[in-house]
C-alpha cells in the first residue's frame, strides 16, 4: 500500500498549481483571487489530513472537517467572475461564501449538528457540482470576461473542477462508511486512492492552464482584433442596430459570436475607444445627417439617432465633432 503521507504530496501539487494561476495574465483578477485561495485551502486541508491519519494528531479534526464547506464555494466563485454573471460577483460572494460562514460557525458550535456533518459537506459538493454545470452548458459565451483563445480551455477545467468535487464526495463518503462499519481500517488505502486521483486532477489541471491558456501570438492576436472590430463596423452598417437605445456590449458581441471581453478587447486596442463610444460614433454620424437633412428638433434628432437621454447625445456629439448639436447645425 502506498504511503498515507500522499496527502503532502497532493499539498505541494496544489501549491504549484497555485503559483501557476497567479502567473496567468488572461485570468481577471478576482478570478485569480479566488482560484488561489482554493489551492491554499486545498494545500492547508490536504497538511491537515497528513497530520491526522499519518501521524495521529486528532486535535487538527475539528478544523480539518469544517474547511470542505469553502472548497465548492470558492470554485464556483471563481468560474463565476470569469462568466456573464461576474457584475454580481459581489452579491455571489456575500451569498456563498456567507452560507459557508454559517455552516462552519453552526457545525463548529452545536456539537448535535456534526452528527449530520458527511452528509451537509456531501450536500454542498452536489449543489456546487449542478451550479458548475449549470455553467459548463451555458457554452462560451457564458465566459464573456475570456478572451476567445482560453474559452476551450476554461471549458474543460470546468469539468475537472467538476469532477473534483464528484471524487472528493464519493471519497469522503467512503470513508465515513468506513469509519462507521469497519472502525476505520481501510482508511489509509482510501486516502492513497483518493490523494492519487487528486493528484492526476491537478496535474491535468497545470497541464490545461500552462499548454492550452496561452495566449496567441502578437501578430494573430492584432490580426483577430482587427478582423472582429471590421465585422462590427460592418454589422452597425448593414443593421443599423446602433439606432436602439437598449444595445449594449453582450447583445452586440452576442450577435457577432464573440464573447465580452474579445469584443472590448478588440475595440479598445484597434480603435482606441471603448465599446460605448464606438457605437455612440455611428450615432452621431446618423444625428449629423439628420440634422443636416430635416428640421426636426434637436432633442428628437438625438433620440432617433440612438440616443437615450439628451445629456448623453450633447456630450457625445461634443466629443465627436467638437461642436453641440445646435452649433452643428447652424454651421
Amino acid at each position: 500500500m502506498i504511503s498515507v503521507p500522499l496527502p503532502l504530496f497532493l499539498s505541494a501539487v496544489a501549491a504549484i498549481c497555485g503559483a501557476i494561476v497567479v502567473t496567468r495574465a488572461w485570468l481577471p483578477r478576482p478570478a485569480k483571487a479566488l482560484f488561489t485561495t482554493l489551492a491554499g485551502l486545498i494545500m492547508v486541508e490536504t497538511i491537515l489530513v497528513a497530520l491526522r491519519f499519518a501521524y495521529q494528531i486528532d486535535s487538527v479534526l475539528p478544523v480539518q472537517r469544517l474547511l470542505p464547506f469553502w472548497i465548492g464555494p470558492l470554485l464556483y466563485l471563481g468560474y463565476v467572475a470569469v462568466s456573464d454573471r461576474a457584475h454580481n460577483l459581489p452579491t455571489a460572494l456575500a451569498v456563498h461564501l456567507g452560507a459557508a460562514a454559517i455552516s462552519t460557525l453552526v457545525v463548529g458550535a452545536v456539537p448535535p449538528v456534526r452528527i449530520a456533518l458527511d452528509l451537509m459537506i456531501g450536500l454542498s459538493y452536489a449543489v456546487y457540482v449542478v451550479l458548475l454545470l449549470r455553467i459548463w452548458r451555458g457554452g462560451p459565451d457564458r465566459l464573456s470576461h475570456l478572451a476567445v483563445a482560453h474559452l476551450g480551455v476554461m471549458r474543460r477545467l470546468i469539468l475537472v473542477g467538476v469532477g473534483l468535487l464528484a471524487i472528493t464526495c464519493v471519497m469522503d463518503t467512503l470513508i465515513a462508511v468506513d469509519f462507521a462499519r469497519n472502525a476505520g481500517a481501510n482508511v489509509g488505502r482510501l486516502l492513497s486512492f483518493a490523494s492519487l486521483t487528486l493528484i492526476a486532477m491537478l496535474v491535468c489541471t497545470m497541464v490545461l492552464v500552462v499548454r492550452g491558456g496561452g495566449r496567441p501570438t502578437m501578430s494573430d492576436d492584432t490580426a483577430q482584433d482587427a478582423e472582429i472590430t471590421q465585422r462590427a463596423r460592418d454589422f452597425l452598417v448593414e443593421s443599423r442596430l446602433f439606432v436602439d437605445p437598449q444595445l449594449s456590449l453582450t447583445r452586440l458581441a452576442r450577435r457577432l459570436a464573440v464573447t465580452d471581453r474579445a469584443l472590448s478587447e478588440a475595440i479598445n486596442k484597434t480603435a482606441g475607444r471603448n465599446v460605448s463610444q464606438f457605437i455612440n460614433d455611428f450615432r452621431v454620424a446618423e444625428a449629423q445627417k439628420l440634422l443636416r437633412g430635416t428640421s426636426d428638433p434637436v432633442g428628437a434628432v438625438g433620440e432617433a439617432a440612438g440616443f437615450l437621454t439628451r445629456s448623453n447625445f450633447y456630450t457625445e456629439f461634443k466629443r465627436v465633432t467638437g461642436q453641440s448639436p445646435g452649433a452643428y447645425r447652424k454651421a
